[in-house]
C-alpha cells in the first residue's frame, strides 16, 4: 500500500512524541515503521490490521486484543501493537486531512501525448 508520506511523518513524530517517556515503545514504534513500509503485505479494516512479517514471514492478525511471545511477562509494548496504533492513527489523520481537488489537479498538470517516439508535454517534444 502506498502511504501519503507527510501524514505517515506526522503519525510516527507524534507517536515518538507521545511515547517519550517509554523506551519499550519507542522501540517498537521503531520496529513497527519498518515493517509497515517494508511488508510484502498488510490491510486495516474494522480496527484489525493484518500483516506480514519482514523477519518471520508469517501473516499476522492484530487486533485489541493481541498478544504474543513479546507480550509476554506483562509487557505491553510490541512492534506488533505499535503497528496497529500507528496505522489506526494514519488512517483517522488521512480521513481528516482535506481532500485535493482533482480538477485543479488536471488543469494544473502539463498536457502529454504521444508522438510517434517522442511525447508532447506543453507543445514540446521530449
Amino acid at each position: 500500500m502506498i502511504l501519503n508520506t507527510n501524514i505517515w511523518q506526522q503519525t510516527i513524530e507524534a507517536a515518538k512524541a507521545a511515547s517519550a517517556t517509554s523506551p519499550a515503545w519507542l522501540r517498537a514504534i521503531e520496529r513497527a515503521v519498518i515493517e509497515i513500509e517494508r511488508a510484502p503485505y498488510w490491510s486495516f479494516a474494522d480496527g484489525v490490521l493484518v500483516i506480514t512479517s519482514t523477519t518471520s514471514k508469517k501473516t499476522y492478525r492484530i487486533d485489541e486484543a493481541h498478544t504474543c511471545p513479546a507480550c509476554e511477562n506483562g509487557h505491553q509494548a510490541c512492534k506488533h501493537r505499535a503497528s496497529r496504533r500507528l496505522i489506526q492513527r494514519y488512517t483517522e489523520r488521512l480521513q481528516a486531512a482535506p481532500k485535493s481537488d482533482a480538477f485543479a489537479e488536471c488543469e494544473r498538470a502539463p498536457l502529454a501525448r504521444r508522438e510517434g517516439n517522442a511525447v508532447m508535454i506543453d507543445g514540446w517534444a521530449v
